[in-house]
């Protein structure tokens, strides 16, 4: 049996049509509103480490001055001597970047790198300890 191009292209949409009826999304509506709201549980490849604000403030609490240096860079004390820290996206974006050799001088703690300049080992040990809050293996 033979099928003619048209029957061909509805058999291809049906089954297009099921696939997609199995992904989810993470956007739902509120009951009894067509208003559509992001749910608490995001699905799909995997959740971004963009929170920074959780290790200013540690390293801030600790007593160290830290500021926000763009959107991915926290400076602890001035440079030469104060140690930078650069967020990537996920942890293994910032073990790539070490392997890569595009991070040269960095400790990657979690999703942060952590170049340590010249600081004292107190400074570091603090800026550790908040790095590593949530960091797993």
């Amino acid at each position: 049996m033979t099928l003619t191009s048209s029957a061909r292209a509805i058999a291809l949409s049906g089954l297009a049509a099921t696939a997609l009826a199995g992904c989810g999304s993470s956007i739902h509506s509120q009951p009894g509103s067509t208003v559509p709201v992001a749910s608490a549980k995001p699905l799909g490849y995997g959740v971004v480490d963009r929170a920074r604000r959780p290790y200013f403030t540690c390293i801030r609490a600790a007593g160290l001055p830290v500021v926000d240096v763009g959107s991915s860079t926290l400076q602890v004390g001035p440079l030469p001597a104060g140690p930078t820290i650069h967020f990537e996206a996920t942890p293994g974006g910032a073990q790539e970047q070490q392997i890569d050799g595009q991070a040269q001088g960095a400790e990657a703690i979690g999703a942060a790198q952590l170049y340590v300049h010249g600081a004292p080992d107190a400074e570091l040990e603090k800026i550790e300890n908040c790095l590593d809050q949530g960091v797993t293996g």
